[in-house]
């Protein structure tokens, strides 16, 4: 079997739902015409584990800027740019949590400080690398939007507005810990579960960041409507319907219940009407 056969064969158990199949195929591809790699690795970012091998997602993500940029492609060079930034918002919470377990008890008791000194080195470690991390991330998403906001393809469009709106979502539970103050009253609340559901934990938040966490959340809404408009457009009805099931996945992050239960019944329809199994199987999970 040829290089491209391989990669047609993958691309068909992925839509099988597929995915172990479809990566060892993909893995085994070690063409150096860079048409092919582009594609083979623009299709493992989608079956490789977006949980356990965040490292390597960000790997396979510089290497298509790379072998996109050396192709003269800018389409795809901008499309992995969009995923880099997803895996590196990964890493930002990452560091952020350790951040926290290192002033854990700090958070309770202001008095106590660090526990070691080494913990306060590490701390100290990690907020440069933080702040070098967050301007990258700034820089790229940046980027991003103004490369595709210039793009006339709605396919593209779609997909580049679907990979922000999940930037956007990640900075928003990024935000939301980042900010989150300790003491026990604060964290009592914070736990009660009509606090949550009616979005009442962000008066536990300054105004300052409230409006942050809020620009976040808001954002997120804007592109991915964007994104099912433009799916829409370029006639994608399968992408359009993942896109619909995908808002109403952060409309319930959110606990906007109302919105995320209408989007999920439009999802279902559209999904039914071009027997779209993948997205049925999601939905039938739920």
């Amino acid at each position: 079997m040829s290089d491209r056969e391989k990669l047609n064969e993958a691309r068909v158990l992925f839509d099988r739902g597929e995915y172990t199949e479809a990566r060892k195929l993909l893995e085994e591809i070690a063409t150096k015409d860079p048409t092919i790699r582009i594609n083979i690795l623009s299709a493992l970012i989608g079956v490789l584990d977006h949980v356990s091998e965040n490292d390597k997602l960000l790997a396979v993500a510089n290497e298509g800027i790379e072998v996109s940029a050396l192709a003269g492609n800018n389409t795809m060079r901008s499309y992995f740019l969009g995923k880099k930034c997803l895996f590196l918002m990964s890493n930002l919470s990452m560091m952020i949590y350790r951040q926290k377990n290192l002033i854990l008890s700090a958070r309770v008791f202001e008095w106590i400080g660090f526990s070691l000194e080494r913990d306060k080195k590490e701390y100290q470690a990690i907020g440069e690398e933080r702040k070098k991390l967050e301007e990258e991330i700034d820089l790229s998403l940046a980027t991003v939007i103004e490369e595709v906001e210039c793009d006339p393809d709605h396919d593209f469009r779609g997909h580049q507005f679907s990979t922000i709106g999940d930037a956007y979502s990640s900075k928003y539970l990024t935000d939301k810990l980042d900010f989150q103050e300790g003491g026990k009253f604060k964290s009592k609340i914070a736990n009660l579960h009509v606090v949550g559901r009616w979005n009442l934990d962000r008066y536990l938040y300054g105004r300052d960041t409230r409006h942050k966490i809020d620009q976040s959340r808001d954002n997120c809404i804007k592109y991915f409507e964007r994104s099912i408009e433009e799916f829409g457009l370029a006639g994608k009805k399968p992408e359009q319907a993942h896109s619909i099931y995908n808002l109403a996945a952060k409309m319930q992050l959110f606990n906007r219940f109302r919105r995320a239960k209408k989007l999920l019944v439009e999802a279902r329809a559209m999904a039914e009407s071009i027997n779209e199994k993948r997205l049925l199987d999601k939905i039938i999970k739920l």
